[in-house]
C-alpha cells in the first residue's frame, strides 16, 4: 500500500498541464491514469510487465501537476515508488544510460569517446560535443578578497557539472564571493540520486544520500547549501540532511542581503530565458532567475515558452525516447528562432542541452543564467 496515492481524488486538472497526457490524450499516460496504475501494482492487482513499466517510464516527472492539485498529491514520489516496483522491467538501454551518467568517470569517458566516434545527429554526439575538458579543476574552500565575509554556503556541483556546466560553477563561485561568502565545496560529494531515484533503484539513491549528507555535515555550520541546475536541486530539496538550508542559486543570489551587494555592467543584447520545469514546479524559483537578470542594464529579456511546461528533456528522456522529447521541444526551439536572441538563458544542464541540440543555424551562446551574471559582474 501507498497511502499517499489515496489522496487522489481523480479530479483531473492535472489533465491540462500533462504532456505526455497532451500528446496522446490516453487517459492511462495522465497523472491520474499513472497513479491508478501504481496503486494497482502496490496491491497486486497488476503484475509489472512491459507496458506498465512503459507509461511509469515516459512521465517526464515535470511535476507540473504537482503545482495545480488541489489535493497535493505528492505525484514525484509516486513516480519514483512505482517505477521500483517495475524496475525488473526496465530495459538494459535505460539501466546503462542511469549507471553511466550518475558516475563522473564514466561520463567524462563516453563524452571522450562521443566525442570522435558518434555523429553530430545522435543525442549521445550532440551531447558529448558540449562537454569541455579542459575546466579546472574546483578548490575546497575560497574565501572573499577585499570584501567582507558576511557568511559560509557550500556549494552541489553535481556528477556533470565540471563536464557540461563549468562556467557555471565557476561563475557561482564568484558571485558568492562578491557577496561576502565563503564558499566551500565538499570533495567527497557525489551525484544528488535523481537519476536513480527516477529510475526505480531507490537502494543506490539512498546511498548516494547518506554520502552526500556527510559530505556537507563535514563542513561545519552553513548558511546554505547551493545548487545551479534545477534537476538536482528538486532532489535535493527532498534530503532531510539539507531541508530548508537547500537552495537554488537564484534563489540565494535574488535575496535582499545578497543582491544589494551585487553590481553588473550594461548588455545591450537580447536573452530568451528558459524557466525548467522543476525550477518553476518544484523549486518555486524562476521570479528569481528574471529578477537578477533585470539587474543587467540594457538586457532586453523574453521567456520561452509557457512557465512550468517541460521541454522533453526529462533527465534521461532526451537520450532515450527522442521522439517524446523532440515533439515537446519544437515549440521552444521555434519561438527561440523567431526571436533570433543573443543568448538562451536555461537553469537546468539536461534541458540546455537539449535546446542546443536543435539550434541549427541560430548563433545564440547558451549558458546557465549564472554565467551571463558573472560574466556581466562588477568586481571588486
Amino acid at each position: 500500500m501507498i497511502p499517499e496515492a489515496a489522496r487522489c481524488v481523480k479530479c483531473g486538472l492535472c489533465l491540462a498541464v500533462c504532456p505526455t497526457y497532451q500528446l496522446s490524450a490516453c487517459e492511462t499516460m495522465s497523472p491520474r491514469g499513472r497513479i491508478t496504475l501504481v496503486q494497482a501494482l502496490a496491491q497486486g492487482q497488476f503484475a509489472a510487465d512491459d507496458y506498465s513499466h512503459e507509461v511509469l517510464g515516459s512521465c517526464l516527472l515535470c511535476r507540473r501537476c504537482e503545482a495545480v492539485c488541489p489535493s497535493a498529491v505528492p505525484f514525484g514520489m509516486l513516480m519514483d515508488r512505482g517505477r521500483e516496483l517495475v524496475r525488473s522491467r526496465q530495459r538494459w538501454r535505460e539501466r546503462l544510460a542511469i549507471a553511466l551518467l550518475s558516475r563522473r568517470f564514466w561520463v567524462r569517458l563516453l563524452s571522450r569517446i562521443g566525442k570522435t566516434l558518434l555523429p553530430g545527429s545522435a543525442p549521445m554526439g550532440k551531447m558529448a560535443a558540449q562537454a569541455r575538458f579542459d575546466a579546472p579543476e574546483l578548490e575546497q574552500t575560497y574565501r572573499p578578497g577585499s570584501t567582507e565575509t558576511i557568511g559560509r554556503v557550500a556549494l552541489f556541483t553535481g556528477c556533470t557539472g565540471s563536464l557540461f556546466d563549468s562556467a557555471a560553477l565557476e561563475g557561482a563561485v564568484a558571485l558568492l564571493l562578491q557577496a561576502g561568502y565563503e564558499v566551500q565545496i565538499p570533495q567527497s560529494q557525489v551525484c544528488c540520486g535523481a537519476l536513480d531515484a527516477h529510475g526505480g533503484n531507490a537502494a543506490r539513491a539512498s546511498r548516494l544520500l547518506s554520502v552526500n549528507k556527510a559530505a556537507f555535515a563535514s563542513m561545519g555550520e552553513l548558511e546554505a547549501v547551493v545548487s545551479i541546475a534545477s534537476g538536482c536541486g528538486a532532489q535535493l530539496a527532498g534530503y532531510s540532511v539539507l531541508g530548508e538550508k537547500h537552495l537554488d542559486i537564484g534563489t540565494f543570489l535574488a535575496q535582499e542581503q545578497v543582491i544589494s551587494r551585487l553590481h553588473f555592467s550594461p548588455l545591450a543584447k537580447r536573452a530568451v530565458v528558459h524557466i525548467p520545469c522543476t525550477l518553476e514546479n518544484v523549486l518555486h524559483g524562476a521570479e528569481a532567475v528574471l529578477q537578477l537578470l533585470e539587474r543587467i542594464p540594457g538586457l532586453q529579456i523574453e521567456e520561452a515558452g509557457k512557465r512550468g511546461a517541460c521541454c522533453g528533456a526529462g533527465g534521461t528522456a532526451f537520450l532515450l525516447r527522442p521522439d517524446l522529447a523532440n515533439s515537446l521541444r519544437q515549440p521552444f526551439t521555434q519561438q527561440i528562432g523567431e526571436l533570433s536572441p543573443d543568448y538562451v538563458l536555461s537553469s537546468n544542464i539536461s534541458c540546455r542541452l537539449h535546446l542546443q541540440a536543435a539550434a541549427g543555424a541560430i548563433e545564440a551562446k547558451y549558458m546557465h543564467p549564472v554565467t551571463l551574471l558573472a560574466q556581466q559582474l562588477i568586481r571588486d
